[in-house]
């Protein structure tokens, strides 16, 4: 038996690295190879920033074409042995169908688990570098850290009333510096006063603001309690770390980051649908690698005298177009929340899963 899973692991690699080889080269050059060449021709981007706009593009792709190239070579592999009747000999002398698909589940979940880890450690730093070159080339400039008009409001989560409202014209998160900045405070749900401040600084014990006011508020009044050079606030105000990850974009998040950020903007009371999907989806695209085999391993065992490598590409190319479509139609639905993010984001893993499944029982009992 182990002599039997080795020669199907053997016939399983190659045309996974052929799966691998050819849609990398899809991706890149349907679409890599343009963005390239415009930022050559359009804003003199030099070679060696180009190469190396090269490479930081890879990881993202790879996490796109490993579960492809599962689908793929699984079906190549068993089609060759179902082809040359290697399956019927193997069934013959007694060994099931689970038996004969269990090295692509292996392999599918070997594949699956290390795209997570390349999804998680290689591709969010490296779109993150990616989107600094690109915005230095097009604005001549390294992309700013400060944001613009920041504005925080979480919730008390028994109450669902604002613990405090905050609002900065500039905030830096690297120097955790804020300016013109306005932080009113609230007593049991009701306003209670009112702080104003040219700028605030991040220290140990928090945030420390300069020059400004604070009034406190009554029912008639808005008189100032007092003027300051110097003031700590009272309030557990976010630090910059967390203020700044508002700005981030989602593909330069880790999954530890995506969750701060998700559990960050429903304490600000606003919804999370888009990074929840997202969240999700870390883990959804990377085990499709391990569901295409599932349905891959049936297809290709079915006998197919005819099967080539072309028959496999045309095979894979509209079972991927079908998982593809389903994922754009649950993402879209699950961002807008009309049905519950995990759901939208694992919607095509659900479908290829059942299929896969039919589709394995059914060959078991031929």
């Amino acid at each position: 038996m182990k002599t039997i899973n080795k020669y199907i692991y053997k016939e399983l690699i190659a045309p996974f690295f052929f799966g691998v080889a050819a849609f990398t080269g899809i991706f890149i050059g349907t679409d890599l190879i343009f963005e390239l060449t415009e930022y050559y021709t359009e804003w003199g981007v030099e070679v060696f920033t180009l190469i190396r706009l090269f490479f930081l593009s890879l990881p993202e792709i790879i996490v796109l074409t490993f579960p492809m190239a599962s689908l793929l070579g699984t079906i190549m592999a068993y089609n060759r042995l179902s082809g040359d009747s290697e399956i019927t000999a193997m069934r013959a002398g007694g060994i099931s169908i689970i038996s004969l698909v269990l090295p692509a589940l292996i392999m599918g979940l070997v594949t699956s688990g290390v795209t997570v880890a390349i999804s998680e450690f290689l591709v969010p730093n490296a779109n993150y570098q990616a989107e600094q070159i690109m915005y230095q080339a097009r604005h001549g400039e390294q992309r700013p850290e400060t944001q613009y008009d920041l504005f925080l409001t979480p919730m008390d989560s028994s109450t669902r009333r604002p613990d405090y409202m905050l609002y900065a014209h500039s905030f830096n998160g690297e120097s955790g510096m804020m300016k013109d900045v306005v932080v009113q405070s609230f007593e049991d749900g009701s306003p209670d006063s009112v702080l104003e401040a040219e700028r605030a600084e991040w220290l140990r014990d928090g945030w420390h603001f300069y020059d400004g006011t604070v009034y406190f508020l009554d029912r008639n009044n808005r008189q100032p309690a007092l003027e300051f050079s110097s003031y700590r606030s009272r309030e557990e105000i976010h630090s910059p770390a967390q203020a700044g990850s508002l700005g981030k974009n989602i593909d330069e998040m880790n999954v530890r980051e995506l969750s701060k950020q998700i559990a960050l903007k429903e304490e600000q009371g606003r919804a999370a649908y888009e990074e929840r999907v997202e969240l999700h989806h870390r883990f959804s695209i990377p085990l499709a690698s391990f569901i295409f085999a599932l349905l891959a391993a049936p297809l290709g065992i079915k006998p197919q005298r005819s099967a080539g490598s072309a028959t496999g590409f045309g095979i894979s190319i509209i079972i991927i177009f079908i998982y593809y479509v389903l994922m754009t139609v649950g993402d879209a639905l699950g961002s807008q929340g009309t049905i519950q993010p995990w759901l939208g984001a694992w919607l095509q893993n659900i479908v290829i899963f059942i299929v896969g499944v039919g589709l394995l029982i059914k060959t078991a009992r031929q």
